[in-house]
């Protein structure tokens, strides 16, 4: 199976964006996932307000198989929005006493993301829609 990254970086970028807190977002630019707050909301925001992350760079880096690289990447973007949010409104984000660990496995050719325990069936916090794989092939 083949991956078109930069569709995976949109389906990613719009699964994180449905469950992130009002007044923040997450979009695609130049090869990242960026994650942005409104300006002056937030008083943990530092700088342009803004941070990403290197999906299609680090994609071959992120496993041997597809699969290991989805996972990768999709966790690695779960953590770093996650720590994006905690920062900005100095919350533990989407936990309430401590920060969730975020998660991300493929199961029957899906691709499943969530934050709080290694169970997907126990312990969720918060979940994404999961992505089929077969959303991730390119049209050539």
């Amino acid at each position: 199976m083949d991956v078109d990254v930069d569709l995976f970086m949109r389906i990613l970028a719009g699964r994180l964006a449905a469950v992130a807190p009002r007044g923040f977002s997450v979009t695609v630019r130049d090869g990242l996932v960026w994650y942005s707050g409104v300006p002056g909301q937030f008083s943990g925001l530092r700088g342009s307000g803004a941070s990403g992350t290197y999906v299609r760079s680090n994609f071959p880096a992120y496993g041997a198989t597809i699969e290991q690289r989805l996972v990768g990447a999709a966790r690695q973007a779960l953590g770093e929005l996650q720590d994006f949010i905690s920062e900005a409104t100095h919350d533990p984000w989407p936990g309430r006493t401590a920060q969730p660990w975020p998660h991300a496995v493929v199961r029957d050719q899906v691709l499943h993301l969530w934050y709080g325990g290694r169970d997907l069936e126990a312990d969720v916090v918060l979940a994404c829609e999961p992505i089929p794989l077969a959303d991730l092939q390119g049209t050539g």
